[in-house]
This record gives C-alpha cells, sequence and structure tokens, in this order.
C-alpha cells in the first residue's frame, strides 16, 4: 500500500512537473522570441528608410531613430576601422564586431554575446563606411530570466498542490476502502462466528448427555461420539482456513520461489485419479511451465478446487484440466461436469474473507471459505480469477498468473 502511494505520488508530481515546464517554457521561449522580434522590427525600419534615402545614409538612420524614439545605437564605421559613435541608447557598451559578423549583419540581425549582449545590423554607405545599428538586448534577458523563475516557482506551487491533491484523494480512496474492508470483516466475522457457535452448541449437547449417561445403548453412543468428532473436524477445517486467510491478508513480505507448476497440477492429479477411479479426468498439461511464486499457497488453490469437485460432484462427474503457458503468463483451466452454481454466482466476484456458498460448508463438513481461499491466493500472485458455466456442464475455473 505504501508503495503505491509512493508511485501515486511520483507519477502525480512528474505528470505536473513536465506540463508546467512544457506550457510554461513554451510560454517563456514565445515572450522573448516576440521581444527580439520587437527589436528586429526596429532594426528593419531604419535599415529600410537608410536604404531609401541612400544619398543620405546617416541623416536618414538619425532622423527615423530620434523621430521614432527608437532605443538604437547608431555608429559609423570607416573603412579604414575606425568607429565613430553617432547615437548613444541603453546599450552600456557596443564592441566594433568582427569582420564576419558585420557581413553577415548587412542582411540579417545577429546577436552578440558577452557582458553587454545586443542585437545589430550593418549598412553599407555609397562611400564604402558603414553604418552599425545596436539595440541592447538587457531587457530581453531580465524578462527571460524572471519568465523562468516564474515558471520554477509555479512548478513547484504545481507539484505542492498535486502532492496535496494526492493525499486527499488517497486518504478519501483509503477511507472507502478500509470501510469496505470493515464490512467485509463484519460480514466475515459474523458467518465465522455463526459456523462455530453451530458445532460447539452440537459438541456441547452431546457431551452433556453423554457425561449424564443418557445413551444406554453401544450404537446410540458410537453415533454420538461420531457426530462430536464430525463436528470437531469441521471445526478444525474452519479455523485452519481462518488462519490462512489472516495469513494470505498479511502485508508483510513475500518470498516467491521457481516453481514447475507443471510438476504440482500433475502430481495432484494423479492423487486424484487414484482416489476416485469412477471418474473421467482428462488432462493437457504444457511441459515445464515455471513461475514465481508461493509453492505452498498454490498446491492448496489446486487443492481447494479439486476437493470441492470432489465435495459437489457425483463421484463419476468428468473432469478436465489444462495448462498453457503463454508468452508472459499461465492460464490453468480446471473444468467438471457436476451441476455447477446458480447464474447470479458466476456475476458475482470471489473476494478473500467473503462466504461464497454457507450452505455447502454444513453438509460437506468445509469451512465455506474454499473459493475465498482460492480468490485470496490469486490475488496474493496478482492473477486473474473467473468462473463461467462449462461445456461438461459444471463449473469452468479460469486462473491467470504472470510468468
Amino acid at each position: 500500500m505504501k508503495k503505491s502511494r509512493s508511485l501515486f505520488a511520483v507519477l502525480s508530481i512528474a505528470v505536473t512537473t513536465v506540463l508546467s515546464l512544457g506550457i510554461g517554457g513554451f510560454a517563456t521561449y514565445q515572450s522573448s522570441k516576440s521581444d527580439l522580434q520587437a527589436i528586429d522590427t526596429k532594426l528593419s525600419i531604419v535599415v529600410r528608410n537608410v536604404l531609401e534615402h541612400s544619398d543620405e545614409s546617416t541623416s536618414s538612420a538619425l532622423y527615423i531613430i530620434e523621430s521614432e524614439k527608437f532605443d538604437i545605437s547608431l555608429s559609423l564605421l570607416s573603412s579604414d576601422g575606425q568607429i565613430t559613435p553617432i547615437v548613444e541608447s541603453h546599450l552600456e557598451e557596443f564592441a566594433i564586431p568582427n569582420h564576419d559578423l558585420i557581413q553577415k549583419a548587412l542582411n540579417t540581425p545577429i546577436t552578440v554575446q558577452g557582458d553587454y549582449p545586443y542585437r545589430f545590423r550593418a549598412i553599407e554607405t555609397p562611400s564604402g563606411d558603414r553604418l552599425l545599428l545596436g539595440a541592447s538586448l538587457r531587457d530581453v534577458d531580465r524578462n527571460l530570466r524572471q519568465n523562468l523563475n516564474d515558471v520554477a516557482l509555479f512548478t513547484l506551487f504545481a507539484n505542492a498542490l498535486a502532492i496535496l491533491l494526492s493525499i486527499l484523494l488517497l486518504r478519501t480512496h483509503n477511507r472507502g476502502l478500509d470501510r469496505q474492508a470493515l464490512e467485509r470483516m463484519q460480514e466475515f466475522l459474523a458467518d465465522a462466528s455463526h459456523e462455530l457457535r453451530t458445532p460447539l452448541t452440537v459438541i456441547k449437547g452431546y457431551t452433556e448427555m453423554l457425561s449424564k449417561e443418557q445413551f444406554k445403548e453401544s450404537a446410540d453412543k458410537e453415533r454420538a461420539f461420531s457426530r462430536v468428532n464430525s463436528e470437531i473436524k469441521r471445526m478444525e477445517n474452519l479455523i485452519h482456513d481462518l488462519l490462512l486467510l489472516a495469513e494470505l491478508g498479511e502485508s508483510k513480505p513475500i518470498e516467491f520461489h521457481s516453481t514447475d507448476i507443471t510438476e504440482l497440477v500433475q502430481g495432484l492429479l494423479n492423487d486424484f485419479k487414484t482416489l476416485h477411479p469412477a471418474r473421467s479426468i482428462h488432462s493437457t498439461l504444457d511441459e515445464n511451465v515455471e513461475i514465481d511464486c508461493v509453492r505452498d499457497h498454490l498446491h492448496r488453490l489446486v487443492q481447494n478446487i479439486l476437493t470441492n469437485i470432489e465435495k459437489h460432484t457425483p463421484a463419476d462427474a468428468p473432469v478436465r484440466v489444462s495448462l498453457k503457458g503463454k508468452a508472459k503468463s499461465l492460464v490453468l483451466v480446471i473444468e467438471d461436469g457436476g451441476p455447477g452454481l446458480p447464474e447470479s454466482a458466476y456475476k458475482s466476484e470471489i473476494k478473500a474473507m467473503t462466504r461464497f456458498d454457507p450452505s455447502r460448508s454444513r453438509s460437506s463438513g468445509g469451512s465455506g471459505l474454499g473459493l475465498s481461499i482460492i480468490a485470496a491466493i490469486v490475488q496474493e500472485h496478482e492473477g486473474k480469477l473467473s468462473l463461467s458455466k462449462s461445456d461438461l456442464g459444471g463449473v469452468r475455473v479460469q486462473i491467470e498468473l504472470a510468468l
């Protein structure tokens, strides 16, 4: 349960982080791109105006910068490499770019990084000199850093909110599970106490009668002792099944070991065939199907199914068993030719700690918890259990476990 909670919280944080960074990062990128486009637009306006009035390049550039109040630096780079500042801006230092960058800047805006990053364009004048237009990227970088900080803060806030919501959802879910578990436990305890009370009452009655020597005939005494022994046996079965269900319901770590399921099922089938020679038993088992499991519990699972068939079907009812090992799972199917179950039983969910058919335990001497134990063992191994009508006429039990 703790592992599931941690995994749920981690997944919530991961999803929230990806969404926050993805959306926030995209918005930040678009904002920064928009700021650069605004600077490039201003540079392009100056360049276009200068090119339209090439005979007065410097005057045209100066006029458009001042009239439009552009925050752009303007410098004149002579053919002999001397630079003359004409218009200053918020650009702290307009260092002379190298020749290659100036050549590129004749066609497109260029970014120059450094202590004072800027964006610039170059314009070649008819006299062979070049005008250099520079705009500071300080505000663009500051906005970018601020937006990134905002994204980080928003991500932290979103993660905190996701953790809080996860805790609330898990608590609500766990309260629902606890309520359901309590209801099942109360129902189970009511059934178990009733089942224990019945044999105790019988044992107490016969014991008192025997102690008072109310049975005179030897045959009557033998019947009384036999009845007491059968009720004691039924109590033993019930208590044993209760302890097994309690063990299966514990959250302690489980040690799985590699087990040859083919050998396990074949051994139990051999015993079943020996004890029930009148039955027609057909089996199709894939060889060497191995799985990591609790061997004793898997043994009890198959034994319970066969015991149910033994107790609740005619002595000559046929049985069919198949075991197939697929790529990632094994499928065990056990069918019988008995009377089957009510139609409603096939649609019901079989859960641990739930009596499946209380009426059967009294007539057979069992606890009535056989299918509950089967369901608990399947759940322990994270498998799937289903009941359906068999074409033999009885019950078809299918169990699927991961390899």
